[in-house]
């Protein structure tokens, strides 16, 4: 059985500028299909690179008084400096200013001549010189800017080739209704509304006299490529020109990663010219726009994420947000805030904190070796868990195949949320103070299946976080001989490594201080923040101002002796998850690592102040000897110390991370 064969392209970036946050985004898409596709054993091909010719480029290298030759090289460089620095995978980085490119397109062109589809005519339009294209009255406003760039257009009158569009036109409705070139239903319609409103032909050349950095016409030597008829065909360059596409059975699974912005060229002349060629056409799979607070970045709004913020906040923190935010399609807004704390919830707390907990049991119950399964003693939480995590291999495959980004993620969060509620329901603290062989096997069975559940994250997750996957899945024994790793290795859910002696516990993803982060990234918003009002509320489990805070006198006369103050028992705790409760407003329900005296769950009333992502990860005080308090969510096992902000909000007591959980506080 031959093995399927993908190619996925993401658009050629001009080469007039540097990265943003919107390339990196496309190209990081197409990266991590790749190598998923690439987990699944199929052949892919995945090219990326700059589109270097055009009026754009020769006018910032006349800005610059340098030749545009010496621009784009220039910029080659920058481009895959910058890449380099998010873990891509890129097969090809092509220059249109290469010469087998030059060569397909040249070939290209003489192959639509001869064949009568293109000719030689006038136009007049107005033309938007960022876009590099006329612009038809729908795609102006009433003064004739540009909507997508919002600035002025050129009224231009010259003598070019035309490419036929008009003759596709009947064809490319038709392919578009059966969703053969995007299954994107939103596209389709914009697409078929553009066919509705074209107007006469598509330019491909523009006059020496004007523009000069092209590629030559082979049957005109005074004309030069329109720069779009010039950086389509890299697609079909980089799997060695045009013969090559009539046969190649990567071209016959093609996939371009391109912006709503430019659908028009990749979703109408692009598939004209494919017709015209006599080659399959590509699919499309588009993206919306990154946001940043609602609005388009923009370098005069000042809203604009730059690759070293994205970067110094790391590679793993932008997929997580951007891929999980939305299937790719819709537009995403990045604000930092929620930024921050999907990061914390989702990473940090998320499978970060599942690993750390599960490692770390094993080293206190194991003496670091990861138990065995006891098949035959699985319950019945243990074995629906079994079951989702084959069955999230199914989803997250089906979900690419669909290019739903998002749900394959979702799906791969919820087999991780499954995990945290066994360990909190099965309580293995508790059961590890019983040495007979039932407990211990019941004890083995709950933190054989958290491995299995890391090890099925490893591997589904690989492809959005390879680095991170990569250092979980070798701390619990996986054998990583080939990259990246085959995803069909969870299929066996049991086929844990154990006896595997876990030496080392990852500190895979690092929890942050939202508040300090929003400080530094935004320190005009600082100032801005108005203080709190102050609401009289209760606060069930936190000392009130009335009980601890009295007045001067009572600070006099309230005293107590040293051995009352001996019978309140205070220690060093982690939250280890904290989740809103159902049926109130105020209350949190904590999970409190104690060390060796086990976890404790903790209701308290702390909801309106703090968000359970901002306490989870962190050393709090526990007040550990209070009789335990049914409530009518649960039973609360004891209280955590909080107390007043500057703000006037509340807080739980957080201390550093170097104390040892458990320890007394005295």
């Amino acid at each position: 059985m031959a093995i399927p064969c993908r190619y996925f392209t993401t658009p050629i970036y001009y080469a007039n500028g540097s990265p943003h946050a919107g390339h990196v985004y496309a190209t990081i898409l197409t990266s991590i299909l790749k190598t998923h596709y690439s987990q699944r054993g199929e052949n892919v091909k995945f090219l990326t690179g700059l589109d270097e010719h055009g009026e754009a480029v020769q006018d910032k290298a006349k800005e610059l008084e340098i030749s545009p030759q010496k621009l784009v090289d220039d910029m080659a460089v920058l481009w895959k400096k910058e890449f380099a620095r998010f873990e891509l995978n890129n097969d090809i980085f092509i220059r249109t200013t290469d010469k087998d490119h030059v060569k397909n397109v040249q070939d290209i062109l003489n192959y639509c001549y001869k064949k009568g589809d293109i000719y030689f005519g006038e136009h007049e339009g107005y033309y938007c010189i960022k876009c590099e294209g006329f612009l038809t009255n729908s795609e102006r406003d009433e003064n004739n800017n540009c909507l997508v760039h919002k600035r002025p257009t050129e009224l231009r009158k010259e003598k070019n080739y035309f490419f036929r569009t008009s003759k596709y036109r009947d064809k490319l409705i038709d392919l578009i209704s059966q969703g053969k070139i995007t299954h994107q239903e939103k596209y389709k319609n914009e697409l078929l509304g553009m066919l509705k409103n074209l107007e006469g032909d598509l330019s491909i050349s523009r006059p020496k006299t004007r523009l000069t950095w092209g590629v030559e016409l082979p049957f005109d030597k005074e004309h030069v490529a329109y720069v779009w008829f010039d950086a389509l065909p890299n697609y079909v360059t980089g799997i060695g020109g045009l013969e090559q596409a009539r046969t190649s059975e990567y071209w016959k699974n093609v996939n371009h990663i391109i912006g709503k912005d430019i659908i028009k060229f990749h979703g109408i002349f692009w598939p004209a010219m494919c017709l015209s060629l006599e080659i399959p056409l590509p699919k499309l799979l588009i993206t919306g726009w990154l946001l940043k607070d609602a609005h388009k970045m923009s370098k005069s709004l000042g809203n604009v994420v730059t690759v070293d913020q994205i970067l110094h906040y790391g590679r793993d923190m932008f997929v997580n947000f951007v891929f999980r935010a939305t299937n790719p399609g819709d537009d995403i807004d990045i604000s930092w805030k929620s930024y921050f704390e999907r990061y914390n919830s989702d990473l940090a707390n998320g499978v970060g904190n599942l690993l750390s907990r599960t490692l770390a049991m094993i080293e206190k119950y194991f003496e670091k070796k990861i138990p065995n399964f006891h098949l035959n003693q699985l319950n019945d939480e243990q074995k629906e868990i079994v079951k989702i995590s084959q069955n999230a291999l199914i989803n997250v495959t089906k979900s690419f195949d669909e290019f739903r980004i998002a749900d394959a993620l979702n799906e791969i969060s919820n087999l991780i949320s499954f995990a945290d509620k066994l360990i909190a329901n099965q309580k293995p603290w508790e059961i590890a103070k019983n040495s007979d062989e039932k407990s211990l096997a019941q004890l083995e069975n709950i933190l054989a299946t958290c491995v299995g559940v890391l090890r099925t994250v490893g591997y589904l997750s690989y492809s959005f976080h390879p680095s991170k996957m990569n250092e979980l899945l070798l701390s619990i024994g996986e054998n990583l001989n080939q990259t990246p790793p085959s995803i069909y290795k969870v299929k066996e859910f049991t086929s844990i490594h154990s006896g595997f002696v876990c030496d080392h516990i990852p500190k895979l993803f690092n929890r942050i201080d939202i508040a300090a982060e929003l400080a530094a990234i935004e320190p005009e918003k600082k100032k801005e923040v108005k203080k709190p009002e102050i609401k009289k509320v209760d606060k069930p489990e936190k000392f009130s101002n009335k009980e601890n805070k009295s007045s001067d006198s009572n600070l006099a006369t309230d005293m107590i002796q040293i051995q009352d103050f001996a019978k309140v028992q205070m220690r060093v705790g982690t939250v280890v998850s904290a989740e809103c409760v159902d049926g109130s407003d105020k209350l949190l329900k904590l999970i409190v690592s104690l060390g060796e005296f086990g976890e404790r769950q903790i209701f308290s009333g702390i909801r309106e102040w703090v968000k359970p992502e901002e306490v989870v990860n962190h050393k709090v005080i526990i007040v550990c000897n209070l009789a335990p308090r049914k409530m009518r969510f649960g039973t609360s096992e004891g209280m955590m110390l909080s107390t007043d902000t500057i703000e006037g909000k509340i807080s739980p007591i957080f201390l550093p991370e170097y104390l040892k959980e458990g320890s007394l506080l005295s």
